[in-house]
């Protein structure tokens, strides 16, 4: 290799290792985000779960107060001694039960005839209510889960749950009201935060805030809490992880969401991708010192590696154990005689020559005997060369090759036969049940002046193919490329 080749290929080894160490640095980092998302993704599901069986629960146990309000005002009516024992269950439950605010009996005008923190609750109408215009002009007896409200008796927010009373004849009676105080889930959520950190909401089905751990301004409450989502799956359960960005705050976060199963809203737990990249942020800068300290060293070698070659450069052109040019040599070789064919118009021919059994040899008598063999062999190849030109390589291996410029079929083959003879003659014992002694074959290969196309190649496949027959027909024999006596190469090179 000349000197400007092997410089760029250490140039070049030095860019592919600098991007294989850029690559896997990078594949490690991106890895070490994956996880981080993955791990996140698993505890946000796991709280986003709980948060809302938790959510689920309460407002089970609401609805089932409420049922409960609407079966005994069926049955018992609302005369004065029915909305006063009313009045104490509503207070009773409402103390056992921390979750319900207040409880309430709206009559067929949304007046309230019963509440459970005011024992005379006359001048108060929840005509204006969400839940009470619902329930006027639909029949179901289902529950309602209304909007985030403001209590008219104390000031504070709850969501509300109501069932519709019938009259005896079916027409609309009223309504029964628990309100689910949401300080209750504020209070929830703030202590699993001030354990887990991130944020936990707590939205309806138009996507608006109902309780948040931390707080917001109240000015936020009515905005949608989520916008943009991204890179979103759902798990097993009907998780959903996702990254959005706060509409509350403008922070980009990754959270898990989970949909009440019996009512219309969902739980949301989060953490900002900031802290959820810290691992990943701290392993960036760790790897960033690693990765300049090694490309630094990887600079500094590769100069010195540089300066090497120079030195290097002739003792790369040969074989160290036998003394030949080796394949290198060889193929730079062969491409200066094809073209000097080519424009004097002389053929060229090649020797593929191999060592038969020499696993077998190397096996039996070892490799320093075997490195021996192939030094006995290289002589009595080079020996047989008669003329000036003619060129002998090691191939790889046990395997030979012979340039032959200005040599035809016929005297390329008859220099491989004298060649086989030869190591024949040196007479070096082969390994029992082979043979009695070491043999070569080789395949004969020429090319004739006028021919296009990768000559060279052309050379050394139709050889390599001839040195295979030669295999096949026994070993120890030479086989040529094509018929000595047909016309070169037309057949020779479409054959191959």
């Amino acid at each position: 290799m000349r000197g400007g080749s092997l410089r760029n290929g250490i140039i070049a080894m030095l860019i592919c290792v600098c991007g294989a160490l850029l690559g896997t640095e990078a594949w490690q980092l991106w890895q070490v985000w994956h996880t981080n998302i993955e791990q996140t993704d698993i505890v946000s599901s796991n709280s986003a779960r709980a948060m809302a069986e938790q959510a689920e629960t309460t407002l089970q146990t609401a609805d089932t107060v409420v049922a409960t309000l609407v079966r005994q005002v069926e049955e018992e009516g609302t005369g004065p001694e029915a909305l006063m024992r009313f009045h104490r269950l509503m207070s009773s439950l409402a103390t056992a039960l921390p979750a319900i605010h207040e409880m309430g009996i709206v009559d067929q005008q949304g007046d309230a005839i019963a509440k459970s923190l005011r024992p005379d609750p006359r001048g108060l109408n929840y005509a204006d209510r969400e839940y009470f215009r619902y329930h006027a002009a639909n029949p179901d007896r289902g529950s309602f889960i209304g909007a985030r409200i403001q209590s008219k008796i104390d000031g504070n927010y709850s969501i509300t749950v109501t069932r519709r009373i019938n009259n005896p004849d079916g027409t609309f009676g009223g309504i029964a009201v628990a309100s689910v105080s949401l300080s209750f889930f504020q209070d929830l959520f703030r202590r699993v935060q001030a354990r887990s950190g991130g944020v936990i909401t707590l939205l309806d089905d138009n996507n608006a805030l109902l309780a948040r751990s931390p707080p917001v301004p109240a000015t936020m409450w009515q905005n949608p809490g989520v916008d943009r989502l991204w890179d979103e799956r759902t798990d097993d359960h009907g998780t959903r992880s996702f990254s959005y960005r706060s509409r509350v705050d403008g922070i980009w976060r990754r959270g898990s969401a989970q949909r009440l199963s019996r009512f219309p809203m969902m739980t949301l737990v989060s953490q900002s991708e900031w802290d959820v990249q810290r691992s990943w942020r701290m392993e960036l800068m760790t790897h960033a010192v690693i990765v300049v300290c090694v490309i630094s060293v990887l600079i500094i070698l590769g100069r010195q590696a540089l300066l090497a070659s120079r030195m290097l450069a002739m003792r790369a052109m040969y074989d160290g154990l036998t003394g030949l040019p080796n394949r290198r040599a060889f193929d730079e070789t062969l491409e200066h005689e094809v073209r000097r064919a080519a424009r004097s118009g002389q053929p060229l021919s090649i020797v593929l020559i191999d060592v038969d059994h020499f696993k077998s040899y190397n096996d039996h008598f070892g490799h320093p005997e075997g490195d021996e063999c192939l030094r006995l062999i290289a002589r009595t190849i080079q020996a047989g060369l008669r003329r000036s030109g003619e060129f002998a390589a090691r191939f790889g291996g046990e395997e030979f090759v012979v340039l032959l410029p200005g040599t035809d079929h016929i005297g390329a083959f008859t220099v491989a036969e004298s060649i086989r003879l030869a190591v024949r003659t040196t007479a070096v014992p082969q390994a029992p049940g082979i043979g009695s002694v070491v043999t070569v074959s080789a395949g004969v290969s020429t090319i004739k002046p006028g021919h296009a196309g990768e000559a060279s190649q052309t050379l050394v496949r139709v050889a390599d193919a001839a040195l295979y027959a030669a295999k096949a027909a026994g070993r120890n024999t030479v086989q040529t490329g094509r018929d000595p006596r047909s016309e070169p190469l037309d057949a020779l090179m479409s054959a191959s």
